[in-house]
């Protein structure tokens, strides 16, 4: 398989006599494991560069907001696209810029905030009359299987930038045709696509190997958790953060472990056990106090549903800590607005409305595939 940046040569005329804005992170490689950042600039005419969550170098922390500065190994301006007060490109900044250039690994996911940075800047160049070139990258969980509700605009943020299912099914590059198209953005958009990958594909079976796509994701099998477990994130459970494995492993102090791993492992969850652990997060919720949990094993991921497992643990620990379990405002913005109500009312007729829209979701997307 080649990504977009293994094609440059191919897509040559894209790039050359353009002034390029690159917007990337350090898991943007090619199949050397070279950076984007350093392939376009012996190439091409870089003049800028652009840093999404996390930065250009991925030295920040999740939610640390950024200023513009510059790179010490380039010489060459950065500015931030997570800035406190806009995550938008304004017109100083692309002044100098013929072209944009995304080169990002994400990972699928709704909530993963790079895209809605690549929405950001689908509609910015719109703006300012800039072309967007967006080198295509894998979806790390193929492009099979959608899980999640469609977002209403009510709980759009940005983890949750548009009406897409939490596991979205697309590559970056088919996103971004998809949100240009079925938004009316109008963007001056190419996509260089893959070479050789296909729609059955999980990110292992690639022959590459996985580079952190931002700090608390470290390995594939993070991303099979994260996929549904991030909705911890919406509620006073640790997800792991400060942990050697986030999102596989989950808890608080007020769990019983041994008691609810029988009950997981009583749900009847397709292609996934638990194990009951016990952790102390250095970082994050319960920092530095003892947490009981459970630890998340992926037995058959094609089986394995991460959205509806994420779902149906949540129903399960509120339902035996009434008391303690709480959800954070922040779940509205993972899960969209009243979707906790739901969670703690019907579970089946949740999960089964959940399946009907990402039903529809995949239909209709299914005519921006670049893939078989």
């Amino acid at each position: 398989m080649q990504c977009g940046l293994d094609r440059l040569k191919e897509y040559d005329a894209l790039f050359r006599h353009k002034r390029l804005g690159l917007v990337t992170t350090p898991s943007s490689v090619d199949a050397s494991l070279v950076s984007a950042l350093e392939v376009l600039c012996s190439c091409y005419q870089v003049v800028s560069l652009f840093g999404a969550e996390h930065g250009v170098r991925g030295a920040h922390e999740a939610g640390h907001h950024m200023e513009s500065t510059f790179d010490e190994a380039t010489g060459l301006p950065v500015f931030s696209l997570y800035r406190k007060d806009s995550q938008h490109l304004t017109g100083e900044m692309v002044q100098d810029v013929d072209a944009m250039v995304f080169d990002i690994q994400d990972l699928g996911l709704r909530f993963y905030t790079y895209v809605a940075t690549l929405k950001n800047l689908l509609e910015d160049c719109a703006c300012f009359s800039k072309q967007l070139i967006v080198l295509d990258k894998p979806n790390p969980l193929g492009g099979n299987i959608v899980e999640g509700n469609l977002l209403k605009s009510d709980s759009f943020s940005f983890v949750g930038p548009s009406s897409l299912p939490i596991r979205y099914g697309l590559t970056i590059g088919e996103l971004a045709l998809y949100l240009n198209e079925v938004e009316n953005i109008g963007c001056d958009l190419e996509v260089v696509p893959l070479s050789h990958w296909s729609r059955d594909a999980y990110f292992d079976q690639l022959g590459r190997p996985f580079l952190m796509t931002s700090p608390a994701i470290g390995h594939f099998s993070t991303v099979l958790a994260y996929a549904g477990m991030c909705l911890l994130e919406g509620t006073n459970i640790s997800e792991g953060r400060g942990t050697s494995a986030p999102f596989e492993l989950f808890g608080a102090p007020f769990i019983e472990s041994q008691t609810l791993c029988r009950q997981a492992n009583g749900l009847g969850l397709d292609g996934v056990a638990f194990t009951p652990t016990y952790f102390s997060p250095t970082t994050g919720k319960f920092a530095n106090q003892m947490c009981s949990g459970l630890f998340l094993h992926i037995l058959d991921r094609t089986r394995y549903r991460p959205v509806e497992c994420a779902l149906r643990v949540i129903n399960l620990m509120h339902r035996t800590y009434p008391e303690q379990f709480a959800f954070l405002p922040f779940f509205d913005h993972l899960a969209g607005v009243g979707t906790k109500d739901l969670l703690l009312g019907d579970i089946d007729q949740l999960v089964t409305s959940w399946n009907q829209e990402s039903i529809k979701f995949a239909t209709e997307s299914r005519r921006f595939h670049l893939y078989a």
